[in-house]
């Protein structure tokens, strides 16, 4: 009978220890992740990447990890869209399959589902128009369910606007229709508590930066260099903020200030 509880003990330290191993695991995996998306580096975005894979494989049952998976491949795709279009194409698909993978496990896994129809809108690029449209509708009632299971969630707000942005504005897109999205995203991470550090808790500076950017399509570059701010404020090192997204807003707003100037 001791010797049953002493293998019973065992097992159950055992688990607990692996349990401890992958959270510290995704804990590094995601704090890679962040590190990569700040610094803007292809090769980081990829490390990044292959760790959550390497967690994902080790506990394929976990919705959790397939969706962080999933969020890789979202981050990756775009970075490797030009230059590398054959293995963009690939890990859209991949994570497509990661986020049925999580909602099947969790069917009201509202993060999952839109995150599916973002890495969809992604998978635009490589598919024929005819291919496009029948996608866009699925797409739109994931989107719509995603809302239903979760209307303050800011990543699915997030996800929308980006989607919202970037559709044809004869089918309800554009960045008129796509900023108050953003904003309702910005405004729902602002009462968001942070997460722990295995936490679904991304998307605070993303929200920032596509509201900005969404500012500047509408010609708004005030409010654009303010958004840029804003996510500089919070994270000082991200460098399509610093090096690209906000030196362009401030060139536009001395380009308008210039004519006023000098006419007096």
């Amino acid at each position: 009978m001791r010797l049953t509880h002493a293998i019973t003990l065992s097992l159950l330290l055992a688990a607990t220890a692996a349990h401890a191993t992958d959270t510290a695991g995704l804990a590094a995996a995601r704090r890679g992740l962040y590190a990569a998306v700040t610094a803007g580096s292809a090769p980081e975005l990829r490390k990044a990447r292959d760790a959550f894979a390497l967690l994902q494989a080790n506990d394929a049952a976990s919705p959790d990890l397939a969706y962080w998976l999933a969020l890789a491949d979202w981050r990756l795709v775009p970075v490797l869209a030009d230059s590398n279009k054959a293995t963009a194409k690939q890990l859209c698909k991949e994570g497509i399959a990661a986020c049925d993978q999580a909602v099947a496990a969790r069917p009201n896994f509202a993060d999952a589902v839109a995150l599916k129809a973002g890495l969809q809108g992604m998978a635009l690029m490589f598919l024929s128009s005819q291919a496009a449209m029948s996608l866009g509708a699925e797409m739109e009632e994931a989107y719509g369910r995603a809302s239903g299971l979760e209307p303050a969630n800011p990543r699915v707000l997030l996800l929308k606007g980006i989607n919202v942005l970037h559709k044809p504005k004869e089918v309800g897109g554009g960045p008129d229709k796509a900023r108050p999205v953003f904003e309702r995203a910005v405004a729902a991470f602002a009462k968001a508590a942070p997460g722990d550090s295995t936490a679904i808790d991304w998307g605070r500076d993303d929200a920032l930066v596509w509201s900005g950017i969404c500012a500047s399509r509408l010609g708004d570059w005030a409010a654009a260099r303010a958004c840029f701010q804003q996510v500089l404020e919070k994270n000082p090192a991200h460098a399509w903020t610093r090096y690209v997204l906000l030196p362009e807003a401030e060139k536009k707003l001395a380009a308008k200030a210039t004519p006023a100037a000098e006419t007096k």
